[in-house]
This record gives C-alpha cells, structure tokens and sequence, in this order.
C-alpha cells in the first residue's frame, strides 16, 4: 500500500520543468534574430503580456528551442523584485 501510495505521488509531478531564462542570452536571440523585424525592444507593448502568454506566443513565433523561448521571457520580461514584507 505504502509502495503504491508513494508511486501515484510520483506521478503527479511533472516530467520536466520549464528552462529557467538568461536574460544576456536573451538579448542577444533578440538582436540576432528579432530586431530585424521588431526593431528596438522598447517599442514593443508588453506591459500586459504574461510570462505564459509570450512564450505560448514565441512558441508559434519562429523561436528554435524552449531555451530559447525562455531566454527571450527572461530578457523581454524582467522579473520585478519581490517587494519587502516587513515594512
């Protein structure tokens, strides 16, 4: 019982996880590859776009690689820093 427990525990987990971004690595797919088109990233309105929504959106874009889709998350949307909760 224990065993079979512990296996459908194991199995809700997730095969893989999401490649973590490198927003360096990201700028420099972005320069490579998408200013050609998109010019410069500041005229691009992402201030609704969510993580999620623009790598569902890169994965339809051209982008060769769920890294790659990852970096650009990383550069085109910069994590806030979490805000101090001891205040």
């Amino acid at each position: 019982m224990i065993r079979f427990i512990a296996l459908m525990m194991l199995m809700t987990l997730p095969l893989y996880a999401d490649p973590l971004g490198d927003a360096e690595q990201g700028a420099m797919i972005y320069t490579q590859s998408c200013a050609r088109c998109h010019r410069d990233v500041a005229q691009l309105d992402l201030s609704q776009a969510t993580p999620e929504d623009l790598t569902l959106f890169l994965t339809r874009h051209r982008t060769r690689s769920d890294q790659d889709r990852a970096d650009l998350v990383a550069y085109l949307l910069p994590q806030s820093p979490p805000e101090d909760l001891s205040e």
